[in-house]
């Protein structure tokens, strides 16, 4: 990690970025682009930017799979002819792991996330599917449980720094990331037929990508997606620019940014009103949005490797429905706390990796509960990144008094990280320590982790 400052500025009243470069490393144009922004900075360029910034840049995230260089690899994105893989040496996708935190790079980051404190994250990556005619595309966190006026805030700089990328003497197009996909819906806002509707859909709103994950904690995330089949210099470049453009969009907003940071903490600490969180969660309605359709020249490959795919100049412009949020349809106030009698070491490391408050009951406590009375437990046939997923189904009962014996694992709802540690405990989550297995072994028709009402 390479920290960036200019000496004058004050770590605590800066607005911190971190951007973290190559966590899929076959998708390259992050680390190059990183590496040039350094050079610049290095050199007094973008001196502006540093009276109102602290900058951490992590230009290869990926270590293991950086050096796993190949020519088998990503062949269709339009060079370079050698990159590395998509996993670590482990076998895991890190853009996958930021609740399970398996992988000791995503522990690393997620200790540099807890000390550092930004309040903007970039993740860098690569397309790997539709043919669009933009240069880079982008998303927000995608999460439903999200703080609303950050969602607002992050939307707005996206908003501005597309605006600045386009009024460029030579414009750089960008868009919310996405795929041309035909899929069914039944949510409304969107022409319905017996093949389903075909648009421009989004990723996935779950906090194991890293982006989602870190908006959870009342923070700016930003992915950003060059497009894999535009020359490789051209994704380079793409995507410095867009780090920047977000950087001067944050810089014009930074007292904003500040304010709405901290209010966002606050009204977890001090809940002026009830704080919700939802879950059964799907896309929202869409929005009905002109979208770049673009086209590739096939090039084959030297000795019969395959054919790599060469982005034309030319698009064409197809108004479409835009799946780019998500709502969920079930929403519970949050509790006052979180317990859990005897807590698994594992679940302990979970929540101390994440930064996450947390008190081990000395003495004996009563208090007013709810348990979760667990119907139907569910997994699926095959593993996903070495776990089965649990999903459970069920409900809460009515509160009952208990008291809870020494050595339990109390979670205060009432603190920053609060929307994460709903996302890491609730067992109606669609991805929690529950999700991963942690909690396995201590569930059987009821969930382990209480929700305290009141003491």
């Amino acid at each position: 990690m390479v920290r960036v400052g200019n000496g004058h500025v004050d770590e605590g009243s800066a607005v911190r970025a971190l951007v973290v470069a190559n966590i899929h490393a076959g998708e390259v144009e992050g680390k190059e682009a990183v590496q040039q922004l350094l050079r610049e900075f290095a050199l007094g360029q973008h001196s502006e930017l540093l009276d109102r910034f602290v900058l951490y840049f992590v230009p290869i995230y990926n270590a293991d799979g950086n050096e796993k260089v190949t020519t088998k690899n990503r062949i269709e994105q339009n060079g370079p002819d050698a990159v590395g893989e998509r996993a670590n040496a482990q076998g895991l996708d890190l853009n996958r792991d930021f609740v399970k935190a398996e992988a000791p790079e995503t522990r690393a980051l997620l200790t540099a996330i807890h000390k550092i404190d930004p309040h903007l994250l970039f993740d860098l990556h690569t397309t790997d599917g539709s043919w669009h005619g933009y240069d880079l595309t982008y998303a927000p966190s995608l999460s439903t449980n999200c703080d609303g006026q950050i969602a607002a805030l992050t939307r707005a700089l996206l908003n501005d720094a597309t605006a600045a990328l386009l009024a460029r003497s030579s414009p750089i197009r960008t868009f919310d990331y996405g795929n041309f996909e035909t899929r069914d819906w039944d949510g409304g806002g969107a022409p319905s037929s017996q093949d389903g509707v075909r648009g421009w859909w989004s990723y996935d709103h779950r906090a194991r990508y890293v982006v989602n994950g870190f908006g959870l904690r009342n923070r700016i995330g930003i992915l950003s997606e060059a497009y894999s089949n535009a020359p490789f210099a051209a994704r380079i470049q793409s995507t410095r620019a867009f780090v920047l453009a977000c950087l001067h969009a944050t810089h014009a907003r930074a007292a904003e940014t500040l304010r709405a940071t901290s209010a966002a903490d606050a009204r977890l600490v001090d809940r002026p009103e009830p704080i919700a969180f939802g879950y059964q969660t799907g896309f929202a309605p869409p929005e009905r949005l002109d979208v770049l359709v673009g086209d590739c020249q096939r090039i084959p490959l030297a000795d019969g490797r395959g054919i790599r795919f060469a982005a034309l100049p030319d698009h064409v412009v197809e108004a479409m429905p835009v799946f780019r949020s998500f709502r969920s349809s079930v929403q519970i106030e949050l509790p006052e706390a979180w317990v859990l009698p005897s807590p698994p070491a594992a679940v302990v490391a979970a929540l101390r990796v994440h930064g996450i408050e947390f008190r081990i009951l000395e003495i004996s406590e009563p208090v007013t509960a709810r348990e979760f009375g667990v119907a139907k437990k569910r997994k699926p046939k095959r593993p996903y990144q070495g776990h089965q997923e649990l999903v459970l189904e069920g409900a809460y009962g009515l509160p009952v008094q208990r008291v809870l014996p020494p050595g339990t694992l109390w979670i205060d709802a009432r603190q920053p990280l609060a929307r994460l540690a709903a996302t890491l405990l609730e067992p109606l989550s669609e991805d929690s320590v529950s999700t991963w297995n942690l909690l396995e072994d201590r569930t059987s028709d009821v969930y382990p982790v209480l929700r305290i009402e009141s003491r």
